[in-house]
């Protein structure tokens, strides 16, 4: 027996908490199977078991959490398989998508900043279309459209904040970077299929023309005006959008999948092409060198989309553009640095003063097709007007082709164009062209001929005689200028124009058919052939002096005469009477210039490939007629269209895309055949500001105003006569 003392207490052997135990075991064990169903089921959704086994067809890479290889078949995700066979260099790329989905890495895909992954971070980076690959989700997009069958699951999807319904601008940087002047620079426009009107009567019939569709070339299935504007000069520089050369790599892949043993002739695999790429998306882009250093502004408007610009095939269409976002954010506005400091004022010299220093230190150009910008005079303030500034030397205007309404002038990037007065160029011409000119074109040839005729009175300063907006809606602001005294009486020769009727100031701008106060006996317009003369009198003569054009021992003083012949043709179209094909072989008498004017009726009312067969009958005739060893053939330019389609009686049907189709293949044909000189003027109008440019949209005729034909003669002019 076991005695206990009173003062303790029994010790009693504790037991080991088995239930306590047993619950935590479970409670643990019930939160990894939680998490394992969880992972499970998340990679079951995913579709993206970690293969590891190697499929018949397949890429290959490490993934973080695994040792062994990840397989992709691409015999069961043919969007990926397709990527590879045509952009070998987006395998990295979808390696790290692969990877991402399968990590659940919700940070590297961003939805709200898709740039900071997928466009280029480096500093140095060349960032021309050829160095830089279309961005790997607008890649993907397109490939995923233009293959038959896509992928079986999104397990390879890319995760971004793009809208791909809505068009968009994308340049190749995430953030910019320091740019230069002279580097190049890719700018990109993406178009979706946008269901333009699918349910409506001629929803099939608008199309490329066939040239372009067969080469993939611009104007395609979409048309954009894409621009740079110098915020501090105003100076505008167009972008030429063409279609992505990745283009041809994804259409004869689709023909491939589509019909695999096709066996068709060409043209029928074309046809079939242009139904399979109408409803899909389209990608654009322009290497573009960056001029002169400062703030510009990058704009895009998309024109027409669905080729329903082409009015030969559909009836005409609303011009409704859209303003394009661009990527990244901020890519609107591309500043351009120097190494130096080029754009920082000088003591007392303005920015303008440094621009118009540098290009009167260029060479004097030789030909009539340089290409250049517009840039403003140099000027104390916005209301002093530019051909009364003092700020500089008025001598410099001699130097300059001369000033538009808007205090601008021409300045190519590699030579310029200096002043020639009338009197001169006709000492010129007197001296190396004395078989004279031959003229065939339209009512803008008419209107340079006034000029002529006139020795550049015709229309001078007529702007300062605008009494109400030259666009009736108000779009542009009334100019604010003070009405000179008109005087009644009639002028009695071209040159001593002046501003007697308000009339006068439509025809400056736009139609001068019926101008009043012009004598037919001057220049008749409704004349089909014209003989004129460019002419100085014998004072002129006398004042002029001797001249760069003259012998070294000058004789007795004659007038300075050119003789002009003049056909006015409405093209090469039905609307000729007689007809266009006897315009050239009907001139009897040789000339030692020949100058042929093409596209702007044709444009409106012929159709392409008739317009071109009648382009070789042209060239046919004048291979034959002229003597090309003595007589230069100049090529005048179409007059640039913009902004608008045709609502007057005359129903033209021409568009912007249009006119840029017939120009190109007539100027080419030009130079191809005949060794011709262009003049070009459509790159002078094309080169303005939009708001320089709506300002034609209130002249159905589409002729550019007296101040700019003015500009145009002086290229010419300097074309003919700065080979001395």
């Amino acid at each position: 027996m076991v005695a206990y003392s009173l003062l303790e207490e029994p010790t009693v052997a504790k037991k080991p908490p088995t239930r306590s135990w047993k619950i935590a075991i479970m409670v643990v064990g019930g939160i990894i199977i939680i998490f394992s169903f969880i992972i499970v089921a998340q990679v079951s959704k995913k579709d993206l078991p970690i293969n590891t086994t190697a499929p018949e067809r397949f890429i290959s890479f490490n993934i973080p959490t695994q040792q062994e290889l990840y397989y992709l078949d691409l015999d069961k995700y043919p969007i990926e398989d397709n990527l590879l066979k045509l952009f070998s260099d987006s395998k990295s790329s979808i390696e790290s998508v692969a990877i991402q989905n399968l990590l659940h890495d919700e940070t590297t895909g961003n939805n709200n900043d898709w740039t900071e992954q997928w466009l280029d971070k480096q500093e140095e980076a060349t960032l021309s279309c050829d160095k830089q690959p279309v961005p790997y989700p607008i890649l993907r997009q397109i490939v995923s459209e233009y293959i038959p069958n896509g992928n079986p699951d999104n397990s390879y999807d890319v995760k971004t904040n793009l809208d791909f319904d809505k068009p968009f601008v994308v340049l190749p940087f995430a953030k910019q970077p320091r740019l230069v002047q002279g580097q190049k620079l890719c700018v990109r426009v993406v178009v979706p299929y946008q269901n333009k009107d699918k349910n409506g009567t001629y929803h099939l019939l608008y199309k490329p023309y066939d040239h372009n569709n067969q080469k993939i070339s611009s104007p395609w299935w979409d048309t954009m005006m894409t621009t740079i504007k110098d915020r501090d000069t105003n100076a505008t520089v167009p972008i030429q959008m063409e279609p992505w050369s990745g283009h041809q790599l994804i259409r004869r892949n689709a023909r491939t999948l589509n019909n695999p043993n096709d066996q068709r002739p060409e043209w029928a695999q074309l046809r079939e092409d242009q139904i399979y790429e109408r409803e899909r998306m389209h990608i654009y882009e322009s290497t573009v060198t960056l001029p002169q250093a400062g703030t510009w502004d990058l704009v895009s408007l998309l024109e027409f989309v669905e080729a329903r610009y082409n009015f030969e095939f559909g009836p005409v269409t609303p011009y409704q553009p859209t303003n394009l976002s661009i990527y990244p954010a901020g890519g609107e506005t591309i500043v351009i640095s120097t190494n130096g400091d080029e754009r920082k004022k000088k003591k007392n010299q303005s920015l303008h003063q440094n621009l118009l220093k540098q290009h009167l230190s260029l060479p004097l150009c030789k030909g009539s097709d340089h290409a250049g910008r517009w840039l403003s005079w140099p000027k104390k303030n916005d209301q002093e007007p530019a051909s009364q500034s003092n700020y500089a030397n008025k001598q410099d205007l001699k130097k300059v082709s001369g000033l538009t309404r808007d205090g601008k002038y021409w300045a190519p990037y590699d030579c310029r164009y200096r002043h020639l007065s009338y009197e001169a160029f006709n000492r010129c011409a007197a001296k190396k062209y004395t078989r004279g000119i031959d003229l065939y074109g339209d009512s803008n040839i008419r209107r340079s001929v006034k000029k002529f005729l006139s020795h550049g009175q015709w229309c001078k300063d007529w702007h300062q005689h605008i009494q109400s907006p030259l666009l009736p809606d108000d779009q542009l602001p009334l100019i604010d200028q003070s009405i000179a005294k008109r005087q009644e009486q009639e002028y009695q020769r071209p040159e001593d124009y002046r501003f007697i009727s308000e009339g006068q100031t439509r025809s400056c701008y736009c139609e001068d058919f019926a101008e009043e106060h012009w004598k037919q006996e001057w220049f008749n317009a409704n004349a089909r052939r014209f003989d004129l003369q460019f002419s100085n009198s014998l004072e002129q003569s006398e004042a002029l002096g001797r001249t760069e054009w003259d012998d070294q021992v000058m004789g007795n003083t004659t007038r300075d005469t050119i003789p002009v012949n003049s056909y006015k043709w409405d093209g090469l179209t039905y609307l000729n009477n007689p007809h266009w094909d006897t315009a050239v072989p009907s001139s009897t008498k040789p000339a030692d210039i020949a100058i042929f004017s093409l596209g702007n009726w044709d444009a409106a009312f012929a159709q392409l490939n008739p317009f071109l067969n009648d382009v070789d009958r042209l060239i046919a005739q004048i291979k034959q007629h002229y003597d090309l060893s003595k007589t230069r053939i100049i090529y005048r330019t179409a007059q640039y269209y913009c902004c608008r389609i045709d609502g007057s009686g005359r129903t033209r049907q021409v568009s912007g895309p249009r006119m840029q189709v017939f120009e190109q293949e007539t100027k080419l044909k030009f130079q191809t055949e005949l060794n011709a000189t262009i003049w070009d003027t459509y790159t002078m109008a094309e080169s303005k500001s939009w708001e320089e440019k709506i300002v034609s949209i209130s002249c159905p005729s589409n002729h550019a105003p007296a101040d700019q034909v003015e500009i145009e003669n002086q290229v010419l002019m300097n074309g003919l006569c700065n080979n001395i």
